[in-house]
């Protein structure tokens, strides 16, 4: 299916902005370390992966604008705090800690994985084509934090406590990553999304899975709460909003 039918368009883009923005505000966030990372490695892939993952953002923005006519940029920073979508994690400070850094990166790497999986068995053959190339560059993205949490946990004594802390820490904001995005049952129910089961579960399993081979805990719940893929943000959230939308603001006709 090329075309997507009007009824499923407001559904739909819930769904999109929840991946657009989770991938625009995570990869702000990782450009802080750009320079100060704790080795030269380190910097220049969370560089990387921080450019991949605005990268990702504004395809996702591009497919939006297929539907709606609106200019990617416009629909990246002009909305109201409200109408964004991404999930408060990713922009949590880390207080330029780096196990906090990791762990963030972590829990969103994994479930970008296994949402886009999901996102590339879509009947709509744009987002199906659009999630399976992303998915691959994903898995990448996944490898390379895995290493870190087992490096950090199966490291020093001081090393695994600072990475068991900012896992814990961060454990109940990553649930908020499983908040359903309004309208999502209807893209079930009209067979353009394929429902293939709970994805906080198939998350929780890898997640665990990797935690626990490189000598650390974690425990995660569903998520029971309204947050941000309803509009209902932090205070993290409005300051990075407000660096992200500082340049824009000043001429948001203007082309980059």
């Amino acid at each position: 299916m090329s075309e997507l039918e009007k009824n499923f368009h407001a559904p739909m883009m819930n769904v999109l902005l929840c991946v657009a923005d989770d991938k625009l505000f995570l990869g702000h966030r990782n450009s802080d370390w750009t320079g100060i990372a704790p080795i030269l490695e380190a910097d220049i892939a969370f560089s990387s992966l921080a450019q991949d993952d605005i990268a990702h953002s504004s395809a996702f923005y591009e497919l939006i604008s297929s539907v709606t006519g609106q200019n990617p940029d416009q629909i990246a920073f002009s909305r109201q705090i409200n109408e964004y979508r991404c999930a408060d994690i990713v922009t949590k400070s880390d207080q330029f800690n780096w196990a906090a850094a990791i762990a963030r990166q972590f829990y969103c790497n994994v479930y970008d994985y296994i949402r886009l999986q999901s996102l590339s068995n879509s009947t709509w053959t744009p987002l199906a084509n659009l999630a399976k190339r992303i998915c691959a560059e994903q898995a990448i993205h996944v490898d390379h934090v895995t290493s870190w949490i087992e490096h950090l946990g199966q490291g020093t004594e001081d090393s695994k406590n600072r990475i068991q802390h900012a896992l814990d820490e961060y454990a109940p904001f990553a649930s908020m990553l499983n908040e359903s995005p309004e309208g999502i049952e209807k893209l079930f129910d009209g067979g353009v999304l394929i429902n293939e089961g709970c994805l906080f579960t198939a998350w929780k399993e890898h997640v665990i899975q990797i935690v626990n081979k490189s000598g650390l805990t974690v425990s995660i719940e569903p998520c029971s709460v309204v947050g941000g893929r309803n509009g209902k943000h932090d205070e993290d959230f409005t300051r990075s909003l407000a660096e992200l939308q500082e340049v824009f603001l000043t001429d948001p006709a203007a082309a980059w």
